[in-house]
């Protein structure tokens, strides 16, 4: 019977952990009699790549590092779902995946490196520093696909324990690269799924009565609600200059040149994909009790993670009046 990929992993894993000299030769030797499986330099040094690259968190770093028919693979089965959604006048799985501010046509734009990158903005990456790696084993897997068990040593003042560590390895020309591991793959699930939460989302178990009524959230002013209503008016009806002469503060305008003033109008004008950003961020707002500042004359609504190009919509009161500041 053919062992499935999650299972050759697992077995790998307790490998790691149990093998001993003796038991090792005798790896060596099943690894030789198949030449994918020769725990080469080349098979290392891609392994190590990735490893280094998920010990520092740097998700373009680790886009390098994977091959690229894996990203590419990624990138066209989520946009082919993306777009039938879109098809449907729905947009579920691209705010849970890249949130709601970031429009289809932004993300067909992506390379499959920067769309992994974008996309790694909401996974955990659970990588641990290291001197070097202790390979122990490359063993075949299917499609061409081999991987690499080994143990990271820590840097001496990181303590003595070695963590067996599984890399899936597969050929790239005369070399080699890393697959998508399944960890990330089943977080992207997880995600496009609605099985957990993105950033910046509430969670989907509501917090108990009691903690609610412990901490209130401080509500948005009536008119900046007004304002909200008024700015939404404006940007559904292609309106820009009236967002920009009613609804953006003085103190922008003020501060604001004439040709950059209206070069960002005809911009709002001629772009629906920067209408519809906008509107997202208000309807954001909406959704988010603000962050008071100046004497509660200055409203901070956090948008991190939501997809958009700024992390805040910030309004302002200016002589009893409220306008979008930024």
């Amino acid at each position: 019977m053919t062992m499935s990929r999650r299972g050759v992993l697992s077995a790998l894993l307790a490998a790691a952990c149990l093998m001993s000299a003796p038991g090792m030769a005798a790896g060596r030797s099943d690894a030789q009699e198949n030449p994918r499986a020769e725990n080469s330099a080349a098979q290392r040094r891609a392994a190590e790549e990735y490893l280094a690259a998920l010990a520092a968190g740097d998700a373009r770093a680790m886009a390098q590092t994977i091959h690229e028919s894996e990203l590419g693979e990624l990138r066209k089965r989520l946009l082919d779902e993306m777009k039938l959604e879109a098809d449907r006048n729905e947009s579920l799985v691209r705010s849970r995946l890249f949130g709601p501010g970031m429009p289809l046509t932004d993300i067909e734009r992506l390379t499959p490196q920067n769309f992994f990158a974008t996309l790694a903005a909401r996974l955990r990456f659970d990588g641990r520093e290291f001197e070097r790696v202790d390979w122990l084993e490359a063993v075949n897997d299917s499609g061409g696909m081999v991987q690499m068990v080994g143990r990271l040593i820590p840097q001496k003042d990181r303590g003595t324990v070695r963590v067996p560590v599984v890399v899936s390895i597969v050929p790239w020309g005369k070399d080699w690269k890393a697959a998508l591991p399944l960890e990330l793959q089943a977080q992207i699930d997880d995600l496009r799924t609605g099985r957990v939460n993105p950033p910046g989302m509430a969670p989907a178990t509501p917090a108990p009565a009691v903690a609610q009524a412990a901490a209130p959230a401080i509500s948005s002013p009536q008119e900046v609600i007004e304002l909200f209503d008024a700015a939404e008016k404006n940007l559904k009806a292609g309106n820009c200059d009236g967002y920009y002469s009613k609804q953006m503060s003085p103190n922008f305008r003020a501060t604001t040149g004439k040709k950059a003033l209206k070069a960002l109008i005809q911009t709002c004008e001629n772009r629906e994909e920067l209408r519809g950003q906008m509107l997202t961020a208000l309807r954001l707002a909406r959704e988010r009790a603000p962050r008071f500042q100046y004497a509660g004359t200055r409203a901070v609504y956090d948008l991190t993670g939501q997809g958009l190009p700024y992390p805040a919509l910030v309004v302002e009161q200016v002589d009893k009046r409220w306008y979008i500041a930024e």
